[in-house]
């Protein structure tokens, strides 16, 4: 109820924000000059591209200016809510998707962007756009994806115990656990001790398999329930994949971070990990031919599209609904040159994950262009980004119970589910 109330305020302090914004200048000599605030002060290739393209933009249109003012990143969602208080949002602001943008878009601070949507027709599948969509209307377009659930194989291993292709079913993903524990070969390199990966990794796609992707919401708004069936079998998962010794037995003793190398080394078959993992292991592998990626397989029974994958859209740029109809033609033109084929491909070079199926060169590795395909069906939800800080926490602690044999997955829906309750 505290975080509904919070966006409720936001909501509410943002609702006389369109008459008062700041709106772009236009010089003497004719140039629109625009501001855009953005986090890229730390010295990362993805920031290095958003910057160049925006050089570029500027030395190509002698008419427009978009001028760029960073700001930390833990400082920047706190001034753009005290600039919005106060009135003073920029012309153009990075936004992050769902419950962060929300407030603002419902209080009519941002501009939508219906009217030039098409231009990304045939780039950007209309299922990743939708992360930045509210009410039909769109916000911002998304320049790259986090993707949380891959899982990344030896293809020698799998092969020496007689897979030639990953399995596509939750059934063949067991026998191939089992041959692999049957050639003393761990199958999967586990790193649970910060309590994260088996709900964020995991979880986030095993349950949406399940479920469907409007669990979430419908359980977080009371029409629906943590005890559903469903989902208890998604918990189930995580149990028969404990027992069935499908991860290394120090899972709980060391971090992601420290399974990654695990798997790096050849030390087991699998790893589970989001898409963060791409650069270390294309970085560290050294027969990188021999690394293949695959997304969770389908759950018999399930209720949600397996062409999903659970993961995060980002790198939006909103636009202030303020601006005056030249300035608001200078924020489109520039958005278009923006989120281009030319920004895609220039991340995907910075192996970034982007919402476009783009070209790539043969200096790309195939494992990228297989993970990047992945986000293509649709992005899922994120539970950790999804949950309140509570449920995220019960949820984290009660997956490792339950690999300690301390809870069951009907314990742990059930206390999810009280919790809830107790907070309406």
């Amino acid at each position: 109820m505290k975080k509904v109330g919070l966006i409720i305020l936001g909501v509410f302090m943002v609702l006389s924000l369109v008459a008062c914004s700041n709106s772009g200048d236009s010089s003497s000599d004719g140039v629109i000059e625009l501001t855009l605030w953005n986090d890229w002060t730390e010295d990362r290739p993805e920031n290095t591209v958003y910057k160049e393209i925006i050089a570029s933009f500027n030395e190509e249109h002698e008419d427009i200016r978009i001028k760029v003012e960073s700001i930390p990143h833990d400082q920047y969602e706190t001034k753009l809510r005290t600039q919005a208080a106060g009135k003073q949002l920029p012309d153009m602001m990075r936004v992050w998707p769902g419950a962060r943008t929300a407030p603002l878009a419902e209080g009519g601070a941002l501009l939508p962007l219906n009217s030039i949507i098409d231009h990304w027709e045939g780039l950007i599948p209309d299922a990743i756009l939708q992360d930045y969509a509210l009410d039909g209307n769109y916000y911002a377009i998304p320049s790259n994806i986090s993707e949380t659930s891959l899982i990344f194989y030896y293809k020698d291993l799998l092969q020496e115990v007689g897979f030639d292709e990953f399995p596509s079913t939750y059934v063949e993903l067991k026998r191939l656990i089992q041959a692999l524990n049957d050639k003393d070969i761990t199958p999967i390199a586990l790193g649970n001790k910060s309590i994260w990966p088996l709900q964020s990794v995991y979880i986030s796609t095993i349950a949406d398999r399940y479920t469907g992707s409007n669990f979430l919401k419908e359980a977080l708004n009371g029409t629906g329930s943590f005890e559903n069936e469903q989902f208890i079998k998604a918990l189930s998962v995580i149990d028969e994949l404990t027992k069935l010794n499908g991860f290394n037995e120090d899972m709980n003793t060391i971090d992601e971070a420290q399974s990654r190398s695990e798997f790096i080394k050849g030390e087991t078959a699998m790893h589970f990990a989001g898409s963060w993992a791409l650069g270390p292991i294309i970085g560290s592998v050294e027969n990188l031919d021999n690394i293949g990626v695959a997304p969770f397989p389908t759950f018999e029974g399930g209720e949600g599209d397996p062409s999903k994958i659970s993961g995060v859209a980002g790198g939006g740029i909103a636009v202030n609904s303020n601006l005056s109809d030249e300035e608001q033609e200078a924020a489109f033109t520039f958005l278009k040159y923006y989120y281009s084929d030319n920004l895609f491909e220039q991340l995907v070079q910075a192996n970034i994950i982007v919402p476009a199926d783009v070209k790539m060169d043969d200096s790309i590795p195939q494992v990228f262009r297989d993970a990047n395909s992945y986000a293509q069906g649709g992005l899922s939800p994120v539970y950790d980004a999804t949950l309140t800080p509570e449920l995220t926490d019960m949820i984290n602690n009660g997956l490792q119970s339950i690999t300690l044999g301390e809870k069951t997955p009907e314990e742990l829906a059930k206390e999810m589910q009280k919790e809830l309750e107790k907070n309406k």
